[in-house]
């Protein structure tokens, strides 16, 4: 007959042989997940800019972003327009800068604004549907928004910006966003190809604004 204090025993050591490889598993597979992604404290990130016309892709421009710790700086060049957003994740607001020929304006905003669309599904594509871009390896994400919008987006999970959502679209997105298309319910489709990556430190000063240069507006 086994006593009491035997079957405790027994059934500790059972449990022991059963949690602890657990407990283990579970430990490893953490730690090879978060060795998976290497975060970056600064960026510097270019991409095309293309509008579907047709059965064609047009380019009308590039976007250039910029990363350096908890600071995002995005600028949009177009022959027209030459318009920056540049916010910080530890503020609730961010400055718009518009260069439209010889005129420069300055705006402050809420960020991010409270009236933004919000996300209704995130779709997963098999690893086959997805590219290597500037030599990483992407995986690729379907979203649906609110107002019908939809990104089509391409990550890698190899790497992450400290500041990852340089769009509000990718807060959910585990990796850095290296090409995108934007679908909207009307209009044309609008897609951004990285064309280039740099982790060299940036410089403080691209994110100084000389205010006297802009004419503030509300």
């Amino acid at each position: 007959m086994i006593t009491p204090f035997i079957w405790v025993d027994q059934l500790l050591s059972f449990m022991k042989c059963k949690i602890i490889p657990l407990i283990l598993s579970i430990f490893f597979f953490i730690a090879n997940l978060n060795a998976q992604v290497k975060v970056v404290g600064e960026c510097a990130l270019q991409f095309n800019i293309l509008e579907q016309q047709g059965n064609n892709w047009v380019l009308i421009g590039t976007k250039n972003v910029l990363v350096k710790g908890n600071q995002c700086k995005t600028t949009f060049t177009t022959p027209q327009l030459v318009q920056s957003l540049i916010f910080n994740t530890q503020s609730d607001k961010a400055i718009i800068l518009k260069e439209i020929g010889q005129n420069h304006f300055m705006q402050e905003i809420a960020y991010p604004p409270s009236n933004a669309s919000t996300m209704l599904s995130m779709k997963e594509f098999t690893t086959d549907t997805a590219a290597r871009i500037l030599g990483y390896q992407c995986k690729k994400v379907q979203l649906t928004w609110s107002d019908e919008t939809i990104y089509e987006i391409q990550y890698t999970n190899e790497i992450m910006a400290s500041v990852n959502a340089f769009e509000i679209a990718f807060k959910d997105i585990p990796g850095l966003v290296l090409d995108y298309t934007i679908i909207p319910l009307k209009g044309n489709a609008i897609k951004y190809q990285a064309t280039k990556i740099d982790l060299s430190p940036i410089s403080l000063s691209q994110f100084n604004i000389n205010k006297e240069l802009y004419q503030i507006i509300d």
